[in-house]
This record gives structure tokens, sequence and C-alpha cells, in this order.
């Protein structure tokens, strides 16, 4: 069995441009869901650009959604418009904590924090991410999930729905921009060298 991938377009929301994309699924395509999740996002050196980790095609993350947690690795060329193979491990929500540890212990002790609030839907063929960031703003995220060798089809695919629905994606240098402000969010960044999981932890308790 071929491995699958998602081709993955991004773009940023107004507030109002939020809410009525959220009506018009609600109406018009299919609710798949509403999801709180916190994530800890692995850099694999320290750095405050995220241009500094350009070439790294390994994005690890742990992560835990409504309650429920996993190991997930993303692997591939990153950008506005990606395509990327992702590999997702279940772990046991009480052994969050352990999985931190097992990471730090590996040498995956820097990187940034990141909770954000979900509306997901699929219309026309595309999973739509409509995400909110607390305190910061909000972006979309549109998806199909494909075989390697459909990946141009699925691209095009995107570009023409995102286009009908009046949505524009970031571009390379917006996308920069736009990554480097979510991750120097003061307080955002984390160094288990110097910082303890059990602090972050009682920070974003509701997630867990």
């Amino acid at each position: 069995m071929s491995a699958k991938i998602e081709v993955e377009h991004r773009g940023l929301l107004s507030e109002r441009r939020f809410n009525e994309l959220n009506s018009f699924f609600r109406k018009n395509g299919k609710f798949l869901g509403e999801k709180d999740r916190f994530s800890i996002i692995y850099f694999q050196k320290r750095c405050s650009n995220i241009l500094e980790l350009k070439d790294n095609t390994i994005d690890l993350r742990l992560r835990i959604t409504d309650k429920k947690a996993e190991l997930c690795l993303k692997h591939g060329v990153w950008g506005s418009k990606d395509s990327r193979r992702e590999i997702s491990i279940p772990i046991d929500s009480k052994k969050f904590d352990e999985a931190v540890e097992f990471l730090r212990i590996l040498g995956f002790v820097h990187g940034v924090l990141n909770a954000t609030k979900t509306f997901s839907y699929k219309y026309n063929g595309i999973e739509f991410a409509l995400v909110k960031v607390p305190k910061w703003g909000n972006y979309f995220e549109a998806e199909i999930l494909t075989s390697k060798r459909k990946m141009k089809k699925a691209d095009g695919k995107l570009d023409a729905g995102l286009k009908k629905l009046g949505l524009k994606i970031v571009d390379e240098k917006q996308y920069h921009k736009l990554l480097n402000d979510l991750n120097n969010r003061p307080g955002f960044r984390f160094d288990f060298e110097k910082e303890s999981f059990s602090r972050v932890k009682k920070r974003f308790k509701e997630y867990f």
C-alpha cells in the first residue's frame, strides 16, 4: 500500500472572515468536528528565525487533542503549500509526561508550544480546518490526503477550490513571517534543559 501524502495550502483569516467561513461550511459542508489541541513542536536547535530550519524535513510533535495524545511526525519539505507524509502514533494521555522525558533524553529539548481551537469541515472533496489561536489570530488549512502520484492533481484541486471561495494562501515570505510571529510569542518557547515540563503543563492544564 502506498504511503498517503498530505497536500496542504494555508492562509490567514480575519475574525470576520473566520466567522463567515464557519457559518458557510456549517450550512454547505460536512462538519467533521471541533477540537482543542495543545502541541509541543520540537526544533533540532535553538533558533529565532524559522528560516534556520528551512532545510529540515523532520517535523516532530507531541500533542494532545480533546484529551487524546499522540506522537506525530511530518516528513518532507514544508511551506505555505506543501506535500508531506504524516505518521501519527497514539499514546496514553496519562503518559504524556513520560513521552516528553523520553524525547528529552534523546536530545529533543528545544522548540515552541502552541494551543489552538479548530473547526473542521469537508467541502467539495477538500478538508478545511479553521484554526483559532487565542490572543493571536486565525488561519485556515485546506488539505487533500492522496498518493504520491496524484499530488499534482490534488494541488490543482486545492487551488481551484480556494479560488472559488475567494481565499488566498500566504506566499513563502508571508508564511515565514507568520511562523516567526507565532513561534516568538513571549512564553511560548521552551527549553527542557532549563525548565521542567511540569511547569509548562500547569499553564495549559485545561488540555490535560
